[in-house]
């Protein structure tokens, strides 16, 4: 790939360029934003003071300023300069292993004082970035499986990093990523389904040697529980299926307006643990009710498509397959975590985008979406 010119943003921007700013998608990202704190206000009541309300209101800031950031700066700079982001972000997933912050069995963070990183989250950009060079590179799409797999390795020492602190969930949100990333670049739909399909099968069998027939297997054993319960919470209603039965009382306890803000009788109680993070939605569901979650659902549909738009309205093929790794980390992050606040996925400890609160990834999910209003915004026209 040709090395672009590195250049500083231009602070003047003209009124021409802010109309090709897709409004839609800005407008529906700062709604969520917005929703995102007298939700997280309510499903952390308990610890007073409003400390999560303050929180979360400094990480929307610094997130809108990293969106603002991944708008006006030219996002082949960043694809050139992915494999030193990709080295950067490596020696980050080992400091982890090192120095890194233990929490709920799981050792994710670095503590910078102020504020806790997570390099798992920035590995999301990174793949996008480093999958867009490597495709762009190539003279021609990946059409067989086996080139395929082969493109796949270069995920294997991050994917291992991060499966060692244990995170189940981001690594599958990464490969899903990549995988979006391969059909926007033109690989057959075919060969992406074989692919999906040879996995699952592979996982299948993996799962029935390690628990029928006794194979030791490199498997973290609340995996599996989260995978049995997940599905069947029924099964274990006041262990491990406890947190998913909870959820499902209190979004199908909304009905059809919902409680009210702040209202929430199973939220308020504490029923549900890690409500203000990975089980946001049930939040979502017992205080606004169906009508109003269909609403927020509704908003979510309008930021893949702008996504989906930008992609296929590229002015190249780098803002094609950014917008398509962006379209493909939220499409899934969302139907898993709302899936699984609902009994119809495992629970796998992915954030819900833009509502659940947390540093790294709002953050990590407004740079994105600034990828994505940086595509469009050098298109010639947008649509609406």
């Amino acid at each position: 790939m040709q090395r672009p010119s590195i250049e500083l943003p231009n602070i003047r921007i003209e009124s021409r360029a802010v109309r090709r700013i897709d409004f839609w998608l800005l407008g529906a990202v700062l709604f969520l934003h917005i929703l995102s704190l007298p939700l997280i206000d309510s499903a952390t009541h308990s610890a007073g003071g409003h400390y999560y309300l303050k929180r979360q209101l400094l990480l929307i800031a610094a997130s809108l300023v990293m969106m603002g950031l991944a708008t006006f700066i030219d996002y082949r700079d960043l694809v050139w300069l992915s494999p030193w982001i990709l080295g950067l972000n490596v020696l980050l997933l080992v400091a982890v292993l090192f120095i890194g912050r233990t929490a709920g069995g799981s050792t994710r963070w670095i503590s910078l004082g102020f504020f806790d990183l997570q390099p798992s989250e920035l590995f999301k950009l990174t793949a996008i970035l480093f999958a867009t060079r490597i495709l762009c590179s190539m003279d021609s799409p990946l059409e067989s499986v086996w080139p395929v797999i082969a493109f796949y390795t270069w995920l294997a020492v991050p994917a291992l990093l991060i499966l060692k602190q244990p995170d189940l969930g981001t690594t599958l949100v990464i490969i899903a990523i990549v995988t979006g990333m391969l059909y926007f670049s033109g690989t057959p739909g075919r060969t992406i389904f074989t692919l999906i399909l040879a996995g699952v099968i592979m996982v299948g069998i993996l799962l029935w040697l390690y628990l029928y027939a006794g194979v030791p297997l490199p498997i973290e054993e609340h995996w599996i529980d989260r995978l049995v319960t997940g599905f069947n919470p029924e099964k274990d209603p006041l262990g491990k299926g406890y947190q998913v039965l909870q959820s499902k009382i209190a979004i199908g306890s909304g009905t059809l307006w919902g409680k009210g803000l702040g209202k929430g009788t199973q939220n308020r109680l504490d029923f549900i643990p890690h409500q203000e993070t990975d089980f946001i939605f049930s939040v979502v569901g017992e205080e606004l009710g169906f009508v109003r979650t269909t609403v927020v659902l509704g908003v979510y549909v309008l930021i893949l498509c702008r996504c989906l738009i930008a992609a296929v309205t590229s002015a190249d093929k780098e803002g094609t397959l950014i917008a398509g790794g962006v379209l493909s980390m939220l499409l899934f992050q969302s139907m898993v975590n709302i899936g699984m606040t609902m009994g119809i996925m495992p629970v796998t400890g992915i954030p819900l985008p833009f509502l659940s609160y947390g540093g790294t990834a709002s953050m990590v999910n407004s740079f994105a979406i600034g990828l994505v209003l940086n595509v469009g915004w050098k298109r010639h026209k947008i649509l609406f």
